[in-house]
């Protein structure tokens, strides 16, 4: 082994350490939340409505969250069942939750006259719940963004600013345990004049133009066990599929990120057409888990910091559920048994994950009082629901299928239940040829 290769595999072998609470989390709740959470139109309101900034400043001076902003979505984490918690320290409006030195357009200068960065790392810390910062790189306040070669000046110093409020962020608060960038956009990169963008291009990578690997090597300096998402340009340590389940190349960590709406916004709108069912919230959580992903689920506080109250029942749904059902999901590894996104479902009549021996199959297409299961080996011991610990009676079948009967002709949870079945070793797929698929001979 060179040098180069052993240096290659430490720094593998250190993010798979790093990495292990994380894999085992599974779930983590996002939050969008800012001065733009005044207005209920969406957290690209600014540029959505080309709001000058002067206009968009009066927008940040009426920011006023409650007191308890923090303790509320805190709570509202722990009743979902999530073990960590990102927020967004600065979305692309340039808003900053903390107190900056780097700019006056912050919480601790304006509306709120308080660091609410502060308090939301307190109440998580109360409540053992994992510290994450959303922070996005773009600031579209900086004329250089939308017209980098007429303001070539604003680079440097707009690079300079991220850097020094990543500084602050990873400086000012503890440990934090997630960096989570966003957009890695290239001003100029995006030539449409929908949103003004102008015909500008910056002739560098986003890695380059933000000078990321610098920030991320000083970031590890200052915390040396966080984790740092792929969005700035660089690979980092997980991928971050937007609004799909899409696992990443080469066995990478990765988490997709959802919102509660199609719309899709990630902060919050006034009236919300098109939310998600608990049952589909649930349907993509799994889905991300079986295929060995994480799954990081948006909400968006009104002004006051406080979850919508149709959100608020999705989650506390979802979170009984895992109350129920967790052992099914954390800690558990992904399926070997149909590892096909999107696909798995049409083979069985749920998703399932997997612990040693041991398959988990949560129902998201209840037959009845029987269930057949096939193209799975070795032999199944046996089986129970999860939930109850009910027994199940298990009978072996030709095609290599296994019934599995004794449950109510109902299903039993009101999202879905699971099956846990216990097999002589660990479970995996059967090829068709191996289940003697479609014995006899086809007459047409």
């Amino acid at each position: 082994m060179s040098a180069q290769d052993a240096i290659a595999n430490k720094l593998d072998q250190d993010r798979q350490e790093r990495l292990k609470w994380w894999h085992d989390a599974k779930f983590g709740m996002f939050i969008h939340w800012g001065c733009y959470s005044v207005l209920g139109r969406g957290e690209q309101v600014i540029v959505r409505d080309l709001m000058p900034l002067s206009e968009y400043q009066g927008v940040a001076d009426a920011f006023c969250p409650a007191p308890d902003w923090a303790d509320q979505v805190a709570d509202q984490a722990v009743r979902a069942g999530a073990r960590y918690v990102v927020l967004t320290t600065r979305h692309h409006d340039g808003y900053c939750l903390f107190d900056t030195a780097t700019d006056p357009f912050n919480a601790a200068k304006t509306g709120p006259g308080r660091d609410l960065i502060a308090e939301y790392v307190e109440a998580l810390r109360k409540r053992n719940l994992r510290v994450g910062f959303y922070y996005s790189v773009v600031n579209w306040r900086w004329p250089g963004f939308w017209a980098p070669t007429e303001h070539a000046d604003d680079h440097p110093r707009m690079v300079d600013q991220i850097h020094g409020q990543v500084r602050e962020l990873l400086s000012n608060y503890g440990k934090i345990d997630i960096l989570w960038y966003d957009v890695s956009a290239v001003p100029g990169a995006r030539t449409p004049g929908a949103f003004g963008y102008q015909d500008q291009r910056v002739e560098a990578s986003a890695a380059e133009f933000y000078r990321s690997a610098e920030l991320n090597a000083m970031a590890r300096e200052l915390q040396p066990h966080i984790l740092i998402n792929n969005r700035s340009g660089l690979p980092e340590d997980f991928g971050t599929p937007e609004q799909r389940i899409a696992p990443e190349k080469g066995g990478r960590a990765w988490e997709a990120c959802m919102t509660i709406n199609y719309a899709p916004n990630w902060a919050n709108v006034r009236y919300s057409m098109a939310d998600k069912t608990a049952g589909q919230i649930l349907y993509n959580f799994m889905d991300a888990v079986r295929l060995g992903g994480n799954f990081l689920f948006n909400i968006g506080p009104d002004e006051r910091g406080y979850v919508a109250d149709r959100d608020r029942e999705a989650l506390d749904r979802i979170g009984q559920w895992l109350g129920r059902n967790g052992e099914a999901v954390f800690g558990t590894h992904p399926e070997d048994i149909y590892p096909v996104p999107n696909q798995g479902p049409c083979y069985h009549y749920g998703m399932f994950t997997c612990r040693k021996n041991v398959a988990y199959l949560t129902v998201f297409y209840y037959p009845g009082n029987d269930i057949v299961i096939s193209k799975i080996g070795p032999e199944i011991l046996k089986a129970e629901l999860l939930a109850t610990g009910q027994a199940l009676h298990v009978e072996p079948l030709s095609n290599a299928r296994w019934r599995i009967s004794g449950l109510p002709e109902a299903p039993p949870d009101d999202l879905a239940p699971v099956i846990k079945i216990e097999f002589a070793a660990p479970p995996y797929q059967l090829a068709f040829s191996d289940a003697s698929w479609l014995e006899g001979t086809y007459q047409p």
